[in-house]
């Protein structure tokens, strides 16, 4: 076994930085057409076909008309629609009735908006005495020009960012394809959901939380079964999961004792291990690394741990595998609500829920890392570094949403203790 950063318990900074950089994206692509591309990540820069908007086209409905003509009364000539072709065109005294997205008739220098125009008569109408040069007028290529880029390799695509593809006549886009990350969890104790429990064995609710919050994130999640604490069997899976998938998610046999079922089944297979262990709750037995070329993620089984490690280490090392720009996890400020304690000396996460823009600590802080409700009951993570002692009431804190976008830039959504 090859072993890399692993003799000492990182925080959850250093263990970020370590992961992230031992990552490169799998190039790796496919074609997708347009209403199949909403969260599906560009393999290529998508450069402006045309100008946007591609013509001069007006802004309101109103008249097209000469900014000299301010506070005269013109003569209506003819109107013109969006979609239109246009024909005719200005001269000094004449408009032309305009409707929104209409191309701009030639020789006009604005558009009057219709409620500021008066009717004069019979195709005669009085414009306002204030009118500015090309006002509600909007230019051909003020959002974008042609050869412009449009988007850029490795940005996650959504509805707007489609819409973007389509306003250049896009249909089909080059993506990455969607990494295939597989699920396995151990344990002796644990029995899956539609077999029956013996009276001290409980229902294997990882499977269910890895697999499908893999999925939600757009990662294309395949749950391979679970396993018994045998190190050797353990191997097996790891091998047989990896040969038909990019990297691989382990729950459960990663505390350090007798009890390491999981590292003693990547050891035997060769691993190259980044960390094993973190100064930080709940998740200090995590582990990652590398086997046959590819990457993996060694979780606790304790529900809670399970939960908050894939989210703040897995999450942002996959995005980054799959191509994705943006894989650092975002956050937001928010107000404290009640105040809390922190006790340890170690990086924590605190499970909470925000509510119109005020953050709220989850069962008061007392749950435990096999719980599942207390996540049920959140939406978010308050992380703090070792420092950290109290946090008041008001106090203005970073929260990690579950649901959060992640961003380009490595920002720092970790509250620093004082």
């Amino acid at each position: 076994m090859k072993s890399g950063q692993n003799s000492t318990l990182l925080s959850v900074g250093e263990a970020l930085d370590i992961l992230l950089s031992r990552i490169e994206p799998i190039d790796r692509d496919e074609s997708a057409a347009l209403f199949d591309c909403a969260g599906r990540t560009l393999f290529e820069d998508i450069l402006a076909k045309r100008d946007l908007p591609s013509f001069d086209n007006s802004a309101m409905d109103g008249y097209a008309v000469k900014i000299a003509d301010a506070g005269k009364t013109v003569r209506t000539i003819g109107r013109v629609y969006a979609g239109a072709d246009l024909q005719g065109a200005i001269k000094s005294g004449e408009c032309i009735k305009i409707m929104t997205g209409a191309p701009i008739p030639e020789g006009a220098e604005a558009i009057a908006m219709i409620e500021h125009v008066q009717s004069a008569g019979e195709n005669l109408v009085k414009l306002p005495e204030q009118i500015a040069l090309y006002q509600h007028i909007r230019k051909a290529g003020e959002e974008i020009k042609t050869g412009d880029t449009l988007l850029r390799r490795g940005e996650r695509l959504n509805a707007v960012k489609c819409a973007a593809l389509a306003s250049q006549g896009v249909t089909i886009a080059k993506v990455y394809q969607r990494l295939k990350v597989a699920v396995i969890s151990s344990g002796d104790e644990v029995v899956e959901p539609w077999l029956s429990p013996s009276r001290f064995q409980i229902f294997n609710t990882n499977a269910v939380t890895m697999t499908l919050s893999l999925k939600e994130a757009g990662f294309d999640a395949h749950y391979e079964g679970l396993c018994k604490d045998d190190p050797r069997l353990l191997a097996q899976k790891i091998e047989k999961a990896l040969s038909e998938n990019d990297a691989l998610i382990v729950t459960g046999g990663v505390s350090v004792g007798d009890a390491d079922y999981a590292r003693k089944a990547f050891e035997s297979l060769n691993a190259e291990i980044f960390f094993h262990g973190l100064n930080f709750k709940p998740g200090k037995p995590t582990m990652t690394g590398k086997v046959f070329g590819k990457h993996f993620f060694a979780l606790p089984g304790n529900p809670l741990s399970a939960f908050a490690n894939l989210r703040i280490f897995a999450f942002p090392a996959l995005r980054k595998l799959q191509g994705d720009r943006a894989f650092y996890g975002d956050f937001c400020v928010a107000i404290n609500d009640v105040a809390f304690e922190i006790k340890g000396d170690r990086d924590t996460a605190f499970l909470g829920a925000l509510k119109n823009g005020r953050w709220q600590i989850s069962r008061g802080g007392k749950y435990g890392s096999s719980m599942l409700l207390p996540i049920v009951e959140s939406d978010s993570f308050a992380i703090f570094t070792k420092e950290a002692r109290e946090v008041k009431a008001g106090e203005i804190i970073k929260i990690v949403p579950f649901d959060r976008f992640p961003k380009v830039s490595q920002g720092d959504p970790i509250n620093r203790g004082r």
